[in-house]
């Protein structure tokens, strides 16, 4: 047997054009309606009365649009069941009191509308089964009007504007409800429990306010085929404990974004049935003994960074091998001096102290052999537990036509380009060929991929990086570098002529000496 077909029908001004043909049409069989425009005369207002079995009404387009005039000429709106409102101004209290078998409400892209009086405004919201609300202005009170629907089967909330979900505890008293989608919708931390506890299926990916309405730092709850997951930081995880109900949680991402002492959230972490993950936002949060501390307790395998291309993941014993040689290279500076001078320590230190191996060799971090991906991770790592701003670019090695990796650093609000992996025999050596370049000369020999790379204008002080090199001395003027240079030197002949009771000249520095 064939399923009968609802007969429908769309008027607008053009359409208008053929008011002969509309009128020789069985407008008495019209169940569904949609309305896109509105001429300036009561033609089309005549045709929608003489549609007596509409079932569905569909009034879409701007808010010139004003949707009070369409529901007034309706000539049977108790048997009218479905109302969507797309883009238009919605009806007033006055024209809605005679739809009052209303099943389905679907509100699009409102703007300028009191919402909370128009759901204030049906006559009998025990009879409404679906309610569909997107990119709609709620004005920071009409979540409060949802509670009037007790019988919902279907709600469906997404990307509202000045919407806090507010009063869901008539969720968890409707044995109704089948299901809610609330995508892109604060909701109030007071109201997670009545989402945890609703039996109903749910699909929700919500950021978390506080109960004064203020966004919660990287909170966030996602409940997906009858999964959530709850994302805090693991400073407010102990208030938020007291308003929500985390063993209805089944994994919880606990976020540190800085150097805490964590023993005790951990423990507590312990003893909850979700499954724990420890995000971290760089490696200045986890020290090699929480880390530690994580694998023993929480039997973590891994630890995770939050980044803003999503999660990345370490194995938590690489992590604690990579960290460890972190705070050494760390304990190997002074506890004085500029970013620049730290910088090149550092890049010295990795240079002097480590080997490359290909990508698919064998690395061994703790013995100071690791992959170019590696090399790279580790000092941009270390830069970021100095407060140092860097980045790794992915790109192509033009020398070897290969995948290679690289570093962007800045100092006093100026990027470089860095290649330690390509600088580590050349650091033995005292030199360097690819440190703190700008783009015009590093890119003479590499090629980055699309993506975050900051433009670096131009070389940090070739001349004070080549004498730092030779002598491990460092200043920002380099003049006074020089001079540290000839200080040096000055000692060390002082020294030997004591010994040897021979006067002996330091060597002048010319330029063209400098080079060689």
């Amino acid at each position: 047997m064939e399923e009968r077909k609802t007969k429908k029908l769309e008027l607008n001004t053009k359409k208008l054009e053929n008011f002969d043909q509309i009128m020789a049409t069985k407008l008495d069989e019209v169940e569904e309606l949609k309305i896109t425009d509105l001429d300036k005369n009561a033609e089309l207002l005549n045709i929608i009365s003489l549609c007596a079995n509409i079932k569905t009404l569909i009034v879409e387009g701007d808010s010139r649009i004003h949707s009070d005039k369409i529901l007034r000429n309706v000539f049977k709106p108790e048997i009218l069941e479905n109302l969507v409102l797309n883009g238009v101004k919605i009806p007033t209290e006055s024209s809605l009191k005679r739809y009052l078998n209303l099943k389905m409400i679907s509100l699009n892209g409102i703007h300028f509308c009191q919402v909370e009086k128009f759901l204030d405004g049906i006559a009998n919201p025990e009879s409404v089964e679906i309610i569909n609300i997107s990119d709609t202005d709620m004005t920071n009170k009409a979540s409060k009007s949802l509670s009037r629907f007790t019988q919902l089967k279907y709600l469906k909330l997404e990307d509202l504007k000045n919407g806090k979900l507010e009063h869901l505890q008539f969720l968890t008293n409707n044995s109704n409800l089948l299901k809610i989608d609330f995508v892109h919708n604060p909701i109030v931390v007071t109201q997670l429990n009545y989402l945890l506890h609703s039996q109903c299926e749910k699909n929700i990916v919500a950021p978390i306010l506080d109960s004064k309405g203020k966004a919660i730092e990287n909170g966030n709850l996602k409940i997906q085929e009858n999964k959530s997951e709850l994302t805090l930081l693991l400073t407010d995880l102990e208030w938020i404990a007291k308003e929500v109900d985390l063993q209805k949680i089944s994994k919880i991402n606990v976020i540190r974004n800085e150097i805490e002492e964590a023993f005790d959230y951990i423990e507590y972490l312990k003893n909850l049935n979700a499954e724990v993950h420890i995000l971290v936002n760089d490696f200045a949060c986890l020290n090699v003994e929480e880390a530690k501390r994580i694998k023993k307790v929480l039997r973590r395998r891994n630890v995770e960074f939050v980044t803003e291309k999503g999660i990345s993941k370490y194995k938590i014993d690489e992590y604690i091998k990579m960290r460890t040689e972190i705070e050494k290279a760390m304990e190997s500076l002074p506890n004085q001096g500029s970013d620049a001078e730290k910088c090149l320590l550092l890049y010295h230190y990795f240079g002097k102290e480590f080997e490359i191996v290909k990508e698919d060799a064998v690395a061994e971090i703790e013995n100071k052999i690791c992959t170019v991906t590696q090399i790279c991770q580790l000092l941009q790592n270390c830069l970021k537990c100095m407060n140092i701003n860097s980045n790794m670019i992915v790109g192509k090695e033009l020398e070897n036509d290969k995948k290679h990796c690289w570093n962007q650093i800045e100092l006093n609000g100026k990027w470089y380009n860095v290649d330690l992996a390509l600088d580590l025999e050349n650091i033995k050596k005292n030199k360097t060929a690819y440190c703190l370049l700008s783009d015009k000369e590093f890119f003479e020999n590499h090629i980055p991929k699309s993506g975050k790379n900051n433009y670096c204008a131009e070389n940090f002080n070739p001349k004070l990086i080549q004498v730092f090199f030779k002598t491990g001395l460092f200043k920002e003027k380099l003049l006074a570098s020089y001079m540290l240079v000839m200080i040096q030197k000055i000692k060390k002949l002082l020294h030997l002529n004591k010994k040897q009771e021979v006067l002996a000249l330091p060597e002048v520095i010319t330029e063209e000496k400098e080079e060689e």
